[in-house]
């Protein structure tokens, strides 16, 4: 069994509003991002702020499992760690809310690489996106844990202590030529951006175009 778990408790400050509920071509940022992992996994597991957001978000994370973050404010490893605690697959694609293109072809390929480790991290730009990764989940849960209570709030932190296989992102580009599946939402005009792309898509699709 493999699950998701996507991390959108964030308030999004750089964005001016909080990125899960933001609309994208009429559609709320989170639901895009759902969509596109479907293919990929068995179970989509969401973390929340609070009881107030999971209300708020009822209708865009209906049908997968809603877990709160209750220790908000600390930051994305108490959200991986709430996350993992609740996910049911032996491994895990951990994402964000606001990578509205994400590649399940990509998500495939870093199970794959994953197996026989404790996760896969793509590296593009020289940059490891730990939140476009796969983990082996109970090991990724205590990893976390520990450094929650050794005060650590960087992600790496945990990801030192463990058996990561680091792939080159590029070779993912004979199924993502852009590499799209890495574009963050993380500012108003990366919303804009992400609205010109999927307006450019649709239009393929309308016109017959690959």
């Amino acid at each position: 069994m493999r699950s998701a778990v996507i991390l959108a408790g964030g308030e999004g400050r750089r964005m001016g509003a909080e990125k899960a509920s933001v609309m994208l071509c009429g559609r709320p940022l989170i639901e895009h991002v759902i969509e596109r992992i479907l293919d990929a996994v068995d179970e989509v597991v969401v973390v929340l702020r609070d009881y107030e957001q999971a209300r708020r978000l009822e209708g865009a994370v209906s049908g997968c499992r809603v877990a709160i973050d209750h220790a908000c404010g600390i930051g994305p490893l108490a959200g991986l760690q709430t996350g993992m605690n609740v996910a049911r697959g032996r491994y895990a694609f951990a994402t964000g809310c606001d990578m509205p293109f994400l590649n399940s072809d990509i998500i495939d390929g870093l199970f794959s690489v994953a197996d026989g480790h404790d996760g896969a991290v793509p590296i593009l730009n020289d940059i490891p996106e730990r939140l476009h990764a796969v983990y082996l989940v109970r090991q990724l849960e205590d990893a976390c844990r520990i450094a929650i209570a050794r005060g650590e709030r960087r992600i790496s932190a945990p990801l030192a202590w463990l058996d990561i296989k680091f792939v080159d992102a590029e070779i993912f580009r004979d199924v993502d030529p852009e590499l799209l599946s890495f574009f963050n939402v993380n500012t108003p005009d990366d919303l804009r951006s992400a609205e010109d792309i999927v307006r450019k898509r649709t239009a393929e699709r309308h016109s017959g175009l690959p």
